[in-house]
């Protein structure tokens, strides 16, 4: 047993993390490990995302696994962005309830940012991505999104009945009716 152990360990090491099937959270992994310069650079490139671009429920984070970002090592990167908010409390103990139709165009609006950011990163790094929502899965790579991620994008924008092109522009409109949930 104390030979399988270091095994084990490696084995362990070396399996990008899992992705779950979440129905309220777009997740991303990246399918071979990343180097450690790579991996900061992507980490704060998320960050800076995220605050010209505010999310709609929660902000995409990476992560990484097999190391903290910035120990030198290689390591696998994941994350998730949370697309549906449902509701949200504007005031100690008051709720606003999100009307589903917005809810849908918003999460269709960061789901299509964070395939976007997957395949710039994918373009820039060399990075291949696997992505999922719920049990719809996809891949994203420098050329764009595969066939079932683009199926995993086409179902939500059927939900919000909006086009790619139309979807951030309409974002603006939503985000704006519901300034109080800052």
């Amino acid at each position: 047993m104390r030979r399988a152990l270091p095994l084990l360990v490696l084995l362990a090491c070396s399996r990008p993390p899992a992705l779950h099937n979440d129905p309220q959270a777009i997740e991303y992994r990246s399918r071979s490990k990343v180097r450690d310069a790579d991996a900061r650079q992507i980490a704060a490139e998320a960050v800076g995302d995220a605050r010209r671009r505010p999310a709609w429920s929660e902000p995409n984070h990476v992560h990484a696994s097999g190391g903290p970002i910035g120990d030198g090592k290689d390591k696998y990167l994941f994350g998730e962005a949370r697309l549906y908010l449902g509701q949200y409390e504007t005031d100690p103990g008051k709720f606003r309830e999100v009307d589903p139709q917005d809810d849908a165009l918003m999460a269709y609006a960061d789901a299509l940012f964070t395939v976007q950011q997957l395949q710039k990163w994918a373009q820039r790094y060399g990075v291949s991505w696997d992505l999922q929502l719920g049990r719809l899965r996809g891949r994203v790579e420098a050329d764009g999104a595969d066939s079932s991620a683009q199926k995993l994008l086409a179902e939500l924008s059927r939900k919000a009945g909006l086009t790619p092109d139309a979807a951030e522009v309409q974002r603006r409109r939503v985000d704006e009716k519901y300034r109080d949930r800052r």
